[in-house]
């Protein structure tokens, strides 16, 4: 069964020798060798975890995923008419097709529930924009307890000249891991908007593949984890330019604390025939801690002429020149350096398009932070 389970992790030391692997020092030994059960599909959710994906603005635009199992009892779809169709095939696998202007956003939730015993899930999901501008939020979250091992697989396809804005929460208990692959096609004049935020966990890792398939397609990618205890996050980005006058802009902030471990992956490749692209990628990171590590590789290949590109990645700790200025305003210790964490953060936020959804999404950051600063020795 552990081999089953891992099969998006990888097997145990084969993976580990992957390069892309190997390199976010990802332990996969330790969950090959745990033993999992299935994960109840039809696990109530209880009402405080409940409570944390109701909106009140996302009523009636609500998917609901319970286990990696597609929830009727705790969705629902009562407001967006005949523009979203979710369907379902054979196993853990499921379609949302959204063919029309949504003019709020479509909430999918991702609830992990765990057993008595340490369990896992698989699911797959293909999401397709038919015509359109389209918002979606993903939330992800879970009950603390045995451990629980969730494994997700996304396919967005882009059609020609629509829109889709995508704000991703990923905001897990101590006792859960999730492997997140997300696989995006976006063709000519199409826009990608992502940002995502990912929060706690045991171990949590997002590989996103985008390939900007047609001309003038754009994909702006905005992220940021925060991470502390020995909370791992690994985030591998790969974008390909594919046809002519393609853009993607992607900036992504990493803070770490006390024995936690960050790793930002973000590769670039324009391939030959890609003439007229415009790449940028700009990596951020903040150490909070002497024992917390952020290892971040950006990788930029080019084929093409007449190509715009830039990349840079940064580690460090907080300015202390900054800090004391803040200080020296009366400023207490503790709020100072929140603010700049705060300001650090919050710069990959700003481009998610809903006010409300980002409004919620920049408060659970910020209680993750704080959370963090309370804990400081």
């Amino acid at each position: 069964m552990a081999a089953t389970l891992l099969e998006e992790f990888g097997r145990g030391d084969a993976r580990e020798r992957e390069e892309s692997w190997r390199y976010s020092k990802t332990a996969l030994r330790a969950l090959s060798q745990q033993e999992f059960v299935a994960s109840d599909a039809r696990a109530d959710v209880p009402a405080a975890l409940r409570a944390r994906f109701e909106w009140s603005q996302t009523q009636g635009r609500r998917v609901v995923v319970v286990n990696g199992t597609f929830s009727e009892r705790y969705s629902d779809l009562s407001g967006v008419g005949a523009s979203v169709t979710v369907g379902e095939s054979t196993g853990n696998a499921y379609s949302i097709r959204i063919d029309g202007e949504i003019d709020k956003p479509l909430h999918v939730v991702y609830v992990s529930v765990p057993s008595a015993q340490p369990s896992r899930w698989q699911a797959s999901v293909e999401v397709a924009i038919v015509n359109g501008c389209t918002r979606v939020v993903e939330q992800f979250l879970g009950d603390d307890g045995a451990g629980i091992l969730g494994s997700l697989r996304r396919r967005y396809d882009l059609a020609r000249g629509t829109r889709l804005d995508l704000a991703s929460l990923c905001e897990l208990p101590e006792s859960a891991a999730l492997y997140r692959r997300v696989d995006a096609r976006v063709e000519a004049g199409a826009t990608l908007r992502s940002a995502h935020v990912l929060l706690g966990g045991r171990l949590q890792r997002l590989d996103m593949q985008v390939e900007l398939a047609g001309e003038r397609a754009r994909l702006e990618s905005r992220g940021v984890f925060v991470l502390r205890g020995r909370e791992h996050g690994d985030t591998h980005l790969d974008v390909r330019h594919m046809a002519r006058d393609t853009t993607c802009d992607i900036l992504w902030r990493g803070v770490a604390d006390q024995r936690a471990r960050g790793i930002f992956h973000g590769a670039i490749t324009v391939a030959a025939g890609a003439d007229g692209s415009d790449a940028k990628l700009s990596n951020k990171n903040l150490l909070l801690s002497a024992l917390a590590e952020i290892d971040t590789q950006p990788v930029l290949e080019i084929y093409a002429d007449e190509v715009k590109a830039a990349h840079g990645a940064t580690v460090g700790q907080i300015d202390e020149r900054s800090l004391f200025y803040l200080r020296s305003r009366g400023i207490a210790l503790a709020e100072a350096r929140r603010m700049m964490v705060t300001a650090f953060c919050r710069e990959a936020l700003a481009g998610i398009a809903d006010a409300q959804v980002r409004a919620h999404v920049e408060a659970r950051l910020d209680a993750r932070l704080e959370l963090v600063e309370s804990q400081r020795p």
